[in-house]
């Protein structure tokens, strides 16, 4: 009885063993990717780096390949095939108002299915867009204020002052000064037909709160008159006056002396600190607003 006992045990071992391991090597490695979403803002640096796409794995220790597929627009994003780290390829791709969704398929080489990749883009303000009732030519370093011009010019010559010089205090040539200058200049000339009054009565594209530039304000418009052209003429505008003879150039609502403002002339950027007489020159006007985005 005793040997008839040890033989069932054993038996029994023996099948116990024989089901554990056949259960063992039945287990397969499933590798599955999770799709990536994600939003950044417009106009990133090449090789900025965006995410990871993830790949699931039932029991691990694959190594994976990860390739791209095919992605919208062409050749926007690279992949680290060892890790799957998504970055930026094409900085000049991620631009909001050309292609506001960057698209892409993802695979491996033992996944079972395939991750789509989707990256929406964020409107960051920037100098050139047509917004905000103009052009944008200045944005402070949060995107968040800044100033647009017209896309056309308020008029192709017209004198600074009011039939009588004085001192209107419109002496500030920052960045900024703009309305307050032409506030000042209005105040002290009333009403007439003068460049800061053709910019105080101004209504255009739904805003009234346009005013004539400050110095500092004329100049950042210079500097950016390409883009600032390009924008214009792509939204009904005109390019500014270039043509560097006569009386080519913008008044600023900077006076210098009692009877003089500062003028840029967009030919060359050349101004002259002691200014224009204002009731001599009838130069171009083009108007300008400031704009906040909170």
């Amino acid at each position: 009885m005793k040997r008839i006992a040890k033989l069932i045990y054993s038996s029994v071992f023996t099948v116990i063993l024989t089901i554990y391991s056949c259960s063992d090597d039945d287990i397969s490695n499933v590798v599955t990717l999770e799709n990536f979403t994600t939003s950044i803002n417009e106009n990133p640096t090449n090789g900025e780096v965006i995410g990871n796409v993830q790949a699931n794995q039932t029991v691990g220790g694959a190594i994976l390949t990860y390739t791209i597929v095919s992605q919208t627009p062409s050749g926007a994003l690279s992949i680290n095939s060892n890790t799957g780290e998504l970055s930026v390829n094409d900085a000049s791709l991620f631009n909001f108002e050309t292609n506001p969704l960057i698209t892409a398929v993802v695979s491996t080489n033992q996944s079972t299915n395939e991750a789509s990749i989707t990256i929406e883009l964020n409107d960051v303000h920037e100098v050139g867009d047509y917004k905000f009732g103009g052009v944008v030519f200045w944005v402070n370093q949060t995107g968040d204020q800044g100033y647009v011009c017209s896309v056309v010019d308020q008029t192709t010559g017209i004198q600074w002052y009011n039939g009588s010089n004085g001192n209107t205090s419109a002496r500030d040539t920052s960045l900024g000064a703009g309305q307050s200058n032409t506030s000042s200049i209005v105040s002290f000339q009333g009403n007439g037909s003068y460049a800061a009054q053709l910019c105080n009565d101004l209504e255009l594209n739904g805003y009234d709160d346009w005013f004539l530039p400050s110095i500092g304000e004329l100049e950042e418009m210079y500097n950016n008159k390409e883009i600032i052209n390009a924008t214009s003429v792509q939204n009904s505008g005109n390019v500014f006056d270039e043509t560097g003879v006569g009386q080519s150039g913008y008044w600023s609502s900077t006076e210098s002396t009692n009877s003089q403002a500062i003028i840029i002339r967009f030919s060359d950027g050349y101004y002259d600190l002691q200014g224009a007489y204002k009731s001599l020159n009838y130069f171009n006007v083009r108007a300008v607003r400031a704009w906040t985005d909170f």
